[in-house]
This record gives C-alpha cells, structure tokens and sequence, in this order.
C-alpha cells in the first residue's frame, strides 16, 4: 500500500507533540506536547485514554516509561527530572534539580531503572538515583554546547552521549571517567544515539547520516548510511537492525551489516521527531509533525492497522474541545 496516500489531514491548532513512548506493558502510547500536558492512547485501537493531563512544567522534552508500569520519568525544559504517575500524571516525588539547572535533552535508565541518566543543554551528562533524587558523582563534562541524546549499552557498564559539537562520546557508567577520545565524523551536530548488541553504537545527525562505531575501539564501521533529511530518532533492535526517523518524515531501516532493508518509507508527511519499539520487537511507532501516530511492521515495513478497522493506520492528534502529550526536536 502506497503510504504516501494515506497522509493525516489533522488540525492542531495549539497541539504540538515533542516526544511519544511506550508503557512499558505495550498497551498504551504516551504523548507529550509543547505546552507541558500529557495524553494517552490505547496502542492497538488508537482511543485515547487520557488527556490533556496539565503538567506544572512548559516543556517536556523527553520521557522514558518505567518498568513497573505505574511511573514515567519526563526530562524537562526547567533543566528537572521529574517522577510521575503514568495514569493521573501526578507526581511521585519532588523533582530532581541540578546546582545549576540546565535545559534536559535526553534521558535514559538502566533496565532495573534505580539509575537515570540526562542529557543537559549546558554541556553535561548527569547521574541520579530515581528513588531518592540524589545525583552520583559530579556532571559528566566533555562536550561544548547542548547534549542532544544519551544511551546505556546493553550490558549497562557504559554510556553514550552526542552533542551538537558532532561528537560521540563514551563513559564509564560506574564513575563516569571518560572512555577513550570522541568518535568524530558527523558534519554537523548529531541529534540522536543508540546502543545496540555486539559492542554496535549508531549515532544521527544533522547532516543526514547516520554512522555505526565499534565500541571497543572506537573506529568507524563501514561507510554513513545516508537519509537525505537530519535524523531526528535512531532505535536499534536485539538483532542489531537500525532504524531512524527524518526531518522531512521519513523512516529508514538497515540491517547489521550497512544493507539498507526495504525502501524508504515515507512514514509521515513533515517530521518524524520521536519513535519507540515495542519489547517484542515487532512493531515501530511513530510520531510526525503531520499529526499522526502510525505502527509499523519491523520486518516487513507495512503499516499496522488496528484490529476491526482494516483502513485506519493511524492515531490522530488534533485539537478537541478539553485540548489544552529517546529523542530530539528541531529547538
């Protein structure tokens, strides 16, 4: 099916979602807009659940789920982490603030979540116990200008950061000592990171690349898999495939080896700034400035339609009557 044709025509008006992501059951998508409110939507029908849920912060930026299901973490725009309810939205504990607070651009935690780990505009990765707020050690500090994106690897003894200097950098998780120099080759800034099996990081940037490095030593692995548009979002799965989401929309796929998989799929019409993977593994969500919510097929690329409605594709997100939702934005 060509899905170019079946583009969302939604009115937003005030509604602008920064980030989505996934309980962590895969039963509802959480969205999270300009304005600081939160919405929820059934994963399979599209429903929404809740929202607008008004958060006393402007701004989220990012948000992973938690998983014992019943708490999110948002990264916000006031430089806090903040523990919430992911059914009521309201706060579990007081929010975590920095010395010297600086805008969060990126947030990631372990797979037991006691630690959480944020991306900050000010040049520094920073270390927090969740439970208790406190920080660990001092900011880790390496880059010149903003932190776009953080990541754990899987075996969660390192962290991986990218900033808008171009650069990759790696951590020690346990102390935060820096490992070896930056990987250096983006032309740009880079917007985007994951950490994937067999020692695999990719990395997405502004110049339309997305770039594999060896973890271990450092050194690139083969040549850029180039998207043509900034790369907003990269995943990567267990078996090592890549996904990344564009600026102008697109969603690209490749396999361990650089071997692009399928064609490019023109995902949303303006934007693809946020997506997520469900713990199986089968399917990509996404989020496009063209105001939609799409599910896809990993393996096959198709769009996945909810169950009883073999024509919808698609959750839409416009402006109702009560309007008031790890990643990267434009900003």
């Amino acid at each position: 099916m060509n899905t170019a044709a079946r583009q969302a025509v939604v009115n937003l008006g005030d509604v602008e979602l920064m980030v989505i992501a996934l309980a962590a059951d895969d039963t509802e998508v959480l969205g999270f807009e300009l304005k600081g409110k939160a919405y929820r939507w059934n994963l399979l029908s599209g429903a929404q659940l809740s929202g607008p849920v008004k958060m006393d912060v402007r701004t989220i930026w990012t948000v992973p789920a938690v998983p014992d299901n019943r708490e999110i973490v948002i990264g916000c725009g006031d430089g806090t982490v903040r523990r919430l309810d992911r059914v009521t939205g309201s706060p579990l504990a007081d929010p975590f603030i920095a010395p010297h607070p600086s805008r969060v651009r990126g947030l990631a935690h372990s797979r037991d979540a006691e630690e959480l780990v944020s991306a900050h505009q000010d040049g520094t990765v920073r270390r927090w116990k969740r439970t208790t707020g406190s920080p660990l050690g001092d900011p880790l500090r390496g880059h010149a200008g903003t932190v776009r994106a953080v990541a754990l690897t899987p075996e969660e003894d390192e962290i991986v950061s990218v900033g808008q200097d171009g650069t990759v950098r790696r951590w020690k998780r346990e102390d935060g000592t820096p490992i070896g120099p930056p990987l250096v080759g983006h032309t740009g800034g880079v917007q985007a990171v994951g950490a994937g099996p067999s020692g695999v990081i990719a990395s997405g940037g502004r110049d339309g690349t997305v770039r594999r490095w060896d973890r271990r030593t450092g050194k690139p692995l083969g040549a850029p898999l180039v998207t043509g548009s900034p790369v907003r979002t990269v995943l990567l799965t267990r078996d090592g495939e890549i996904a990344a989401g564009c600026a102008d929309g697109t969603l690209h796929r490749w396999d361990p080896t650089g071997q692009r998989i399928g064609e490019v799929l023109p995902a949303h019409t303006y934007g693809l700034p946020s997506m997520a993977l469900t713990r199986d593994e089968t399917e990509l969500v996404t989020y496009g400035w063209d105001g939609a919510i799409r599910r896809w097929a990993r393996i096959t690329g198709e769009p996945t339609r909810p169950p009883g409605d073999p024509d919808r594709a698609e959750t839409r997100v416009g402006a109702v009557s009560l309007l008031e939702i790890r990643g990267t934005t434009p900003f």
